[in-house]
């Protein structure tokens, strides 16, 4: 949008980085070291321009049914402002990517593709790196940071509610849980960005780029045969009896139900060595287990959020008929 002589004014030489209309004449413009917010000359109030400074300590968000309060925190004192809730998306990735650069959490020249926000998670997508915070905060210095020239795996497992981003560095992997509903969004901006960054076009030549060799082992006949296989096969080698010389070797092709009853004997041995059933629990026991308790969580978290959204509209009736 065009940039109104009072914030041309207010510049003080400075240049305008990205700017948000924000309804009407309104709008948000952002410098390398300040975010003004303009409110154009209306009925009930006059021409105004108000600066706040980068380098806050905390950003939060108030959000309410019409207006959506930005409150920053600085370590001696606090400011806010307001827009309307529906284009205070737009103008948080605006702020919030201007912050980042300034503060030295992104570089200079680095741009945003993405900001999501779940709950108490914040993921902000650069095009050099991925950010995390977890809090109550939008964003404080309390964060994570998976730079892309780091990474040695990207990988997105599917669940019946969420899906998880895999984030490796260094062979250690960071789960993102993301509902589904923002699943494919959020999937494919952080692909585009780490595919740009290392100059390929699949997720599959990405990591068999960046770590050839895990890839190699994840797919290979070896991983497939490390897990249950392995563990028969150090069974069958504690279970079974060293030849003597009382008598030939029972023939390998005789079929199992002819074992009689020194098999079934030594099959109850197996079991009441099972601590626990531990060993015996199936992976897809354990899956449905861990499924059922994530639905729960996210029946809980609705709940809380469906009442939430109700006491601020409230509020915000209340707020209006003073």
């Amino acid at each position: 949008m065009d940039v109104p002589d009072l914030v041309t004014d207010a510049l003080n030489g400075e240049s305008v980085l990205a700017s948000v209309n924000t309804g009407g004449e309104d709008g948000v413009f952002v410098t390398p070291e300040r975010t003004l917010v303009y409110k154009g000359d209306g009925l009930l109030s006059d021409e105004s321009v108000a600066a706040h400074a980068h380098g806050f300590d905390r950003l939060e968000l108030s959000s309410g049914r019409r207006r959506t309060a930005f409150e920053l925190h600085y370590y001696d004192h606090e400011e806010s402002f307001a827009v309307g809730s529906n284009y205070a998306q737009e103008v948080v990735e605006t702020v919030l990517a201007a912050h980042l650069r300034a503060t030295g959490a992104l570089s200079d020249d680095e741009q945003v593709r993405g900001v999501f926000r779940f709950n108490e998670l914040t993921v902000v997508v650069g095009t050099q790196r991925l950010l995390k915070h977890v809090g109550g905060a939008v964003w404080s210095e309390d964060y994570e940071a998976h730079p892309y020239a780091d990474l040695t795996r990207l990988d997105f497992e599917e669940g019946s509610h969420a899906m998880q981003v895999v984030v490796a560095v260094e062979g250690r992997p960071e789960r993102i849980k993301v509902p589904n509903d923002r699943a494919p969004t959020v999937r494919r901006t952080i692909e585009e960005a780490v595919l740009a960054f290392h100059d390929v076009d699949s997720l599959e030549a990405l990591n068999e780029a960046i770590a050839p060799e895990e890839v190699e082992e994840r797919s290979g006949p070896d991983y497939a045969d490390s897990g249950i296989d392995s563990l028969i096969g150090e069974d069958r080698e504690t279970t079974d009896e060293p030849p003597t010389d009382d008598g030939p070797l029972p023939s390998t092709d005789e079929p199992p139900t002819d074992t009689g009853a020194e098999g079934d004997a030594g099959a109850d041995v197996d079991d009441e060595s099972t601590p626990e059933g531990f060993v015996s629990a199936s992976d897809k026991e354990v899956l449905e287990r861990l499924e059922t308790l994530e639905r729960k969580v996210d029946e809980q978290t609705d709940l809380i959020e469906r009442q939430q959204e109700t006491i601020e509209q409230l509020v915000d009736e209340l707020r209006r008929g003073r």
